[in-house]
């Protein structure tokens, strides 16, 4: 197990340079791992979707709003899975736009499966210079118009599971395109480091390790222990550390801390054996106390089996 984690931990490594976090923020990461990882696709045997929503410190004009929609499956009898991604952020008069399909292989390693995924596609990210306030109203680059540059980008991430226990790695952003500027002159978006005033950074890689893994107590009572760490050069290292308990394979209760001074109460709820239902609600405990009154997000999800027996479905612990 340990050589696994190094080997993940080395591949991630020959990719590690960044410049700030601009990502997405996901507090149920635990029960939606394949927004930040994209060899989790497959790793459910099932046809897997999540539909999210995010609503960043709430009580703030401009605050982060976030939607998602994911979809991954396994095929049987194969060792591959597809996925798809898609994903609007958005942060006062600025949002990003993307949407990727993913690949990913499942390989047999001891009592589990290591994966290893790429993802693929566009980002799109825009400005709304009209929503902007200048102090000065004269200011050359207060020109109310809407700056929008399109790019590529892909992913690769690592997965190991077994049926209890899980460490992944992931490099998302790797082709990090660099700084985009407005010139001054045309007022129009162009690329590299000379002229113009800087706009905004593209994005930059970001790295993710996640692992965790489910303790069965008894049949009603089910431990999930879980660790996210993020990091992107020039910006602090983020952790998330999670304790959760299922139970009656019904209900998930968890909590999390934040090293960016946020604790957050999570609950999921298996409707079906198929359909579940999960909320978050983050309570900030650091400067920005006094502005917001917390952080939502809701999302729903859906598993289909894909397994050759029918009612093979058993509860998912990872």
């Amino acid at each position: 197990m340990k050589r696994i984690i190094l080997i993940l931990l080395g591949v991630v490594a020959l990719m590690s340079e960044g410049k700030a976090q601009q990502d997405a923020l996901y507090s149920q990461y635990m029960f939606n791992p394949f927004a930040i990882n994209p060899a989790y696709a497959g790793s459910r045997s099932s046809m897997s979707g999540i539909l999210l929503a995010r609503k960043q410190w709430a009580g703030i004009d401009g605050a982060p709003t976030t939607g998602s929609f994911a979809l991954h499956s396994p095929f049987k009898g194969k060792n591959f899975a597809l996925g798809f991604n898609a994903v609007m952020d958005k942060i006062g008069p600025a949002s990003n736009s993307g949407a990727l399909v993913t690949y990913a292989y499942h390989l047999k390693m001891g009592p589990g499966k290591l994966s290893l995924g790429l993802r693929g596609g566009i980002y799109s990210t825009r400005l709304d210079n009209s929503l902007l306030v200048f102090s000065d109203g004269s200011d050359s680059k207060n020109t109310g118009e809407v700056y929008q540059k399109t790019v590529p980008t892909f992913d690769f991430g690592g997965y190991y599971y077994t049926n209890k226990f899980y460490v992944g790695v992931s490099a998302n952003h790797l082709l990090a395109s660099g700084t985009y500027n407005i010139d001054s002159t045309t007022s129009v978006l162009n690329g590299g480091n000379g002229g113009g005033s800087q706009l905004f950074n593209t994005y930059d890689r970001h790295l993710s390790l996640a692992t965790g893994l489910a303790i069965v107590v008894n049949p009603d009572v089910v431990l999930k222990p879980s660790l996210l760490v993020k990091y992107v050069h020039g910006a602090p290292i983020n952790v998330d550390i999670n304790f959760s308990v299922l139970l009656n394979k019904v209900f998930w209760l968890g909590a999390s801390v934040r090293s960016s001074k946020a604790i957050v109460g999570i609950l999921e709820y298996n409707i079906t054996d198929f359909v579940r239902v999960g909320y978050s609600y983050d309570f900030s405990f650091g400067a920005i106390r006094s502005y917001t009154t917390g952080s939502h997000e809701l999302f729903l999800g859906f598993d289909v089996s894909v397994a050759k027996k029918k009612n093979a479905y058993t509860t998912r612990f990872l």
